[in-house]
């Protein structure tokens, strides 16, 4: 470790930080702090002793009109953890200097104009021009939005893991980043555990069709244009974004997969057996997102109550 003090920059502070941070750690791991690190670049020079809370609530104030990466408003949850990392460099420098004793981004607020939520699931009619347009990336789209499958767990998906007789899916396996670009696979999903996921009937023909179209030419169901494995991001990013420019709209693989958990909910599957098809880690998971759920239609309910009273009584009450 270099010899610094409180007279050493926040920067070099930061950077011998991060550097333990991430020892042992993922590449999306590795990846999401230095990402962190690099939003509090702007004080990056400036003595670690001289740094105020105003310097990074500036940074906050800045990113929540405008992410230069994103090209739009930051969210507040990205906002929360930039001044958390922050919190925890001054933590750290605290504790390996005797002379440094304030922590000003404890004392940082987050700008109340900060996006409070970032959208979760997409509208019926999205769903609806997922399923209608033609693409080579509609069928891994609609694979992904009725079965809720993660890229990682698309991507790596062949056409052995389908057992069209019984009309399953067997999620058994996922992608792993050997490099910032190249993808390895990997013999289990996320969590570490395999589920069977029902084929619904709306997908399982075109499934069908695309399996005696491919058979014998590949063992994935997902690939390339010229037929060949996602072997790396940049060619599975190609595909998304492609497709997202021909349905003239924006959305990520998350919120596929989260619109997949909407439709468990609102057709009513137990959260259980929901946690199960999504291959939560733990049931408290799906419960968030099934109470998150439950509040939405309680809203929409008293918004009909209300434009019912509206229509009905409005007139007698004036």
């Amino acid at each position: 470790m270099p010899i610094l003090d409180e007279n050493s920059t926040f920067g070099e502070w930061a950077d011998v930080w991060a550097k333990r941070k991430v020892i042992g750690r993922n590449y999306k791991y590795v990846t999401s702090i230095y990402n962190f690190v690099h939003h509090l670049e702007s004080i990056s020079t400036i003595p670690i002793n001289k740094v105020r809370s105003m310097n990074i609530e500036d940074i906050l104030i800045d990113l929540s009109g405008y992410n230069p990466k994103t090209k739009k408003p930051s969210s507040e949850k990205l906002l929360k953890n930039i001044r958390q990392t922050a919190t925890s460099i001054f933590t750290f420098a605290m504790n390996n200097c005797d002379n440094l004793h304030r922590n000003p981004a404890k004392t940082a607020t987050i700008p109340a104009n900060a996006t409070k939520k970032e959208r979760t699931h997409i509208s019926m009619e999205e769903q609806s021009l997922i399923m209608e347009t033609p693409h080579r990336a509609r069928l891994s789209e609609m694979i992904m939005l009725l079965c809720g499958l993660r890229a990682g767990e698309l991507i790596a998906l062949e056409w052995k893991n389908i057992d069209f007789e019984n009309r399953v899916i067997h999620v058994c396996q996922s992608t792993y980043n050997i490099n910032s670009n190249k993808l390895g696979i990997k013999p289990k999903t996320k969590n570490g555990k395999s589920r069977n996921v029902t084929i619904p009937n709306i997908l399982y023909q075109s499934l069908y069709t695309e399996y005696l179209r491919k058979k014998g030419k590949t063992n994935f169901v997902t690939t390339k244009s010229d037929g060949r494995s996602m072997q790396t991001r940049s060619s599975w990013e190609r595909m998304w974004q492609s497709y997202l420019k021909k349905l003239e709209i924006s959305f990520t693989p998350h919120q596929l997969r989260h619109t997949y958990a909407t439709m468990l909910y609102m057709s009513g599957v137990d959260v259980k057996s929901a946690s199960e098809l999504l291959g939560h880690s733990s049931i408290e998971i799906t419960m968030k997102i099934y109470t998150h759920l439950t509040e939405e239609t309680k809203v929409i309910s008293i918004s009909k109550y209300d434009q019912f009273l509206s229509n009905n009584f409005e007139r007698n009450t004036k």
